[in-house]
């Protein structure tokens, strides 16, 4: 039985000579307990009697591969961390694991030895950390990876409001640790004279409508009584309620909006009307439960839509980018999404994907399931901007459409002649190689043999080729995918945060002044990969494949943007 300040890890290998090998390597570290299976049924079978806080499992299995195994593991809604192992230098394994939530990709071969130690730091860094002092349940543990950076206030409690868990702002605010709570209660912070009416605000939740927002005082342990907005949430088994988990932030500080830049915005957001159409089913918002949880975790600027056009979420990057709260948006249709970027409720990206009757003019590219909207001017908070849009539908289990989300990507407009030099755009992927030179190198390239791992960038001044340490998947780093969910979300298979032209020189392998450049030549992948080709003066020129339909249509975006009187469309 593990000690409690163990990590459990679960192998999974058909090899036998290699799990046991490797096995025993990862059980001599200091604190890891190891079970090895040799596929990918025993190990469904071990994680449903025990608990493991990360699984290393090979790619190449039969039955089932890892693949498989990852999908599945998720699909039960376990959020353990998940290494990728494998013998073979694929990109798609890369790229298809990325998609099915990989943490962490190791390459077997020759620099095993060499990588070992920087997958043990990586599993010793990811997995959550253990409280002091207690065993943590997995439940516990999962609420601790996903809340304990946040600043709002989050506990789960009993019915009878018995502590189970408090996260470090909680334990804060109480100026306690969870242990010391008087009697451990949640409802004996709650002055006496509001505590009836928490209580029986609570009586009317059920599990059709199982929230609550309230706003009253606690008291801490100190004795100062504090305003807090919390949200109740009702967690019921076998029709009772079995738990509540609570949430919410003291009032002192907040500004309620009025700020002379935002009225008008926000007057025009809360004018606009629901949308007319029918309440959503309930087993929709279970399904829209998951992609909201993500959506929020997301710096990216992303909202979503139910199919009727009501906003179901509006995370934090597009209330900094926007000014207006989520609270202001969530439920409002009629295109109301609209109104931060353009002063009017007018279509946009994400209204082609739930009734494209709508835009049916709209200049929109599809590639797979995934919609690319042109680069436009738009006006934020009073400051000319360039807004560009890349939506997805969802759907449920039987393939009908619930919602659909879209990512907002925004810049200042290129000023052009010897002024700053501004960021465009670009993206990174493994879906984008360089061969060597000559014909073999070209062919390498057209089937997609050579390494991948590079970028294209653009600015107002140049082009940029670069060589992304992040996605090479010949170094023993391994390739850490938790830092593109958004990517995750619209099934492409690139990073496109936006990088700083600082970083851009550090990596840079090749680049082209915008002035020198006489041709730019772009093929599409269909049965061999598809490339983009610079060509400047000189004839110095630079060819780069591109072995991905979604990298490629993120790449004509970008060179349509940079110089289109150049562009040549294959």
């Amino acid at each position: 039985m593990p000690q409690a300040d163990t990590i459990s890890i679960l192998c999974v290998d058909d090899e036998p000579l290699f799990l046991d090998a490797f096995s025993q390597k990862l059980g001599q570290e200091d604190g890891f307990s190891i079970v090895s299976v040799s596929n990918a049924a025993e190990a469904l079978r071990s994680i449903e009697s025990s608990h493991f806080d990360a699984i290393v499992s090979d790619y190449a299995m039969p039955e089932m591969d890892g693949l498989a195994l990852l999908r599945e593991i998720r699909a039960r809604g376990y959020k353990t961390v998940f290494v990728m192992m494998t013998a073979k230098r694929l990109a798609h394994i890369a790229i298809d694991s990325i998609n099915a939530g990989a943490d962490y990709y190791f390459q077997k071969g020759a620099n095993v030895a060499e990588d070992f130690p920087k997958l043990v730091d990586f599993i010793r860094n990811t997995v959550p950390e253990r409280s002091a002092g207690r065993q943590v349940p997995e439940q516990d543990r999962f609420y601790q990876s996903m809340i304990e950076s946040v600043n709002d206030i989050i506990c789960r409690v009993a019915p009878d409001g018995t502590f189970r868990f408090a996260n470090e702002a909680g334990l804060s605010f109480f100026k306690s640790s969870l242990n010391d709570m008087p009697a451990g209660n949640f409802f004996s912070f709650i002055p006496e004279s509001e505590r009836k009416g928490v209580l029986l605000g609570l009586q009317k939740l059920s599990s059709s409508q199982p929230d609550v927002l309230m706003e009253h005082h606690m008291v801490g342990l100190d004795g100062k009584s504090a305003l807090l907005q919390l949200k109740y949430h009702a967690l019921f088994t076998g029709g009772k309620i079995a738990e509540y988990q609570i949430s919410g932030r003291s009032t002192e500080g907040l500004v309620r909006i009025g700020r002379p830049e935002h009225m008008a915005e926000v007057a025009q957001v809360s004018k606009a009307p629901p949308a007319p159409a029918p309440a959503p089913k309930q087993e929709e918002k279970v399904q829209w439960s998951g992609l909201v949880e993500s959506i929020q975790s997301i710096d990216t600027p992303v909202f979503a839509v139910d199919k009727n056009g009501c906003i179901i979420a509006w995370n934090r990057g597009l209330e900094e980018l926007t000014g207006i709260p989520a609270s202001a948006m969530i439920g409002k249709g009629n295109s109301a999404y609209a109104i931060p970027f353009y002063g009017k409720a007018v279509p946009m990206l994400i209204d082609h994907i739930i009734r494209p009757s709508m835009t049916s003019g709209a200049d929109v590219k599809k590639i797979g399931d995934t919609y690319i909207g042109d680069m436009e001017q738009v006006v934020i908070k009073g400051k000319p901007m360039l807004l560009w849009g890349k939506g997805s539908p969802v759907f449920d289990a039987n393939g009908k459409l619930i919602a659909a989300i879209e990512a907002v990507t925004i810049g200042e407009p290129p000023k052009g002649g010897v002024g700053k030099e501004e960021y465009l755009g670009g993206i990174s992927s493994l879906s984008l190689k360089v061969s060597g030179e000559g014909v073999g190198g070209a062919i390498a390239g057209a089937i997609g043999s050579s390494s991948g791992g590079y970028g294209v960038y653009a600015t107002n001044k140049r082009v940029i080729i670069i060589r992304n340490p992040d996605l090479n998947p010949e170094t023993g780093q391994g390739v850490q995918f938790s830092t593109f969910m958004i990517e995750e979300l619209f099934g492409s298979v690139g990073d496109i945060r936006q990088k700083s032209i600082d970083d851009l020189e550090k990596l840079k392998i090749f680049e082209a002044e915008k002035y020198a450049i006489t041709r730019i030549e772009l093929k599409k992948p269909v049965l061999l990969s598809g490339y983009l080709h610079i060509t400047a003066e000189n004839n110095s020129s630079f060819r780069i494949y591109i072995d991905h339909k979604k990298t490629y249509g993120h790449i004509e975006q970008l060179m349509k943007s940079f110089l289109p009187e150049k562009l040549q469309i294959d």
